[in-house]
């Protein structure tokens, strides 16, 4: 992770021969990242293009050899670049934002990446007027294989407590970015539709309130369940799937072109969460989360009740007005609809096996709690 700023430039390190090429991919550039000067870290050391035979292979058993673990390391080091241009004003952090060899690999992820995600994609409905694509996405939400997804009955009916906790984990790492995403997604937007993203962003921020403010109220949550706040413990704990779809949303923003993808995919995000919330919001109420305290399940209560407006508010005052003026992009933001609901149902997929793995508590503990 981005911690300090590395001393001086060495000789190049020698590998053993027994790390795997994913490991010494993760060593480069953890390295290069720990140090003020990633590219001339790399160059020094001759590892410029050790650092992209690496990441190509990776990239290949990612994406093309369906290798979870390759997949996994990937898109860490992915979220670990995005995170140059999200990380805190300090010396040792910024540095590396535009190193060259890093934005390289960045890039080359990206590519190979995205490939891999257009490959999924199936039947993309096409000729949408700009009228028509409010229903259009929500046929695709509704008809889509992670629709009304299990995880959520498993919570609301089925999972312990600590089941429930672990969801709030793997959870932490997109709802604390979300503001980030709002605000980068106003970033060069036309006129007509500042106001529907501004009032995403005013909600983000409590609307005005500290106190209420979306990232205070999941802290909440985490006090009030003894989480302690370990950002880099909880994206560690995250495998590809939950990596993926956290990528996704800063790739879409970060990138101009996929303008239209992002509004797409971000309409499914509005749309998808109350209904799933609601769920989850009965589960913690039936394992005792927040009965002594129901303000501690504002962040999700307030999703339930402010995201059944924002769905259809995206899509009438952001995506027609967008398409009415970009009438081709129709099927770009179709396009980023399902990107998302698929890394949405991967990531939801892994959580439910990741709750279900855990080991049972004891009986007299859960007559306790019932």
């Amino acid at each position: 992770m981005l911690t300090h700023a590395g001393g001086a430039v060495s000789a190049r390190p020698d590998f053993q021969p027994t790390e795997s090429t994913l490991e010494v991919l993760q060593s480069m550039v953890r390295d290069a990242l720990s140090h003020a000067d990633a590219d001339l870290f790399l160059s020094s050391r001759g590892a410029v293009s050790d650092l992209h035979g690496l990441v190509e292979s990776a990239c290949g058993r990612a994406f093309s050899k369906d290798d979870a673990s390759a997949r996994e390391v990937v898109h860490r080091l992915l979220h670990d670049l995005y995170g140059l241009h999200l990380c805190k004003p300090r010396s040792g952090l910024t540095g590396n934002q535009y190193s060259i060899e890093l934005l390289r690999a960045r890039r080359a992820i990206e590519k190979a990446w995205i490939q891999w995600e257009v490959s999924r994609l199936g039947v993309v409905p096409a000729e949408i007027q700009p009228e028509e694509i409010g229903q259009a996405i929500k046929t695709l939400w509704r008809e889509h294989a992670g629709y009304n997804h299990t995880v959520f009955d498993f919570m609301k009916s089925d999972a312990t407590r600590p089941q429930i906790i672990k969801y709030f984990t793997t959870d932490y790492a997109l709802n604390m970015r979300f503001y980030d995403l709002i605000v980068l997604s106003l970033v060069g937007i036309d006129e007509d539709v500042r106001m529907e993203v501004a009032h995403n962003f005013w909600d983000e921020m409590g609307q005005g309130n500290q106190a209420r403010t979306h990232v205070r109220l999941y802290r909440d949550l985490l006090e009030y369940l003894g989480i302690e706040d370990t950002p880099d413990q909880f994206v560690d704990a995250l495998g590809w799937e939950g990596l993926s779809g956290y990528n996704l949303l800063l790739y879409f923003a970060f990138n101009r072109r996929e303008y239209f993808r992002s509004i797409g995919a971000l309409a499914i995000t509005e749309l998808s969460d109350p209904e799933q919330y609601a769920k989850l919001l009965a589960g913690c109420r039936r394992v005792g989360i927040g009965t002594d305290r129901p303000s501690v399940l504002d962040y999700y209560s307030e999703h339930v009740e402010v995201d059944a407006l924002h769905g259809d508010g995206w899509i009438d005052n952001v995506i027609v007005p967008v398409l009415k003026r970009y009438p081709g992009e129709a099927r770009a933001v179709l396009e980023g609809a399902i990107m998302r609901l698929n890394s949405s149902k991967a990531y939801w997929d892994w959580q439910l096996a990741e709750m279900k793995s855990m080991p049972s508590p004891p009986k007299t503990l859960l007559a306790a709690v019932g």
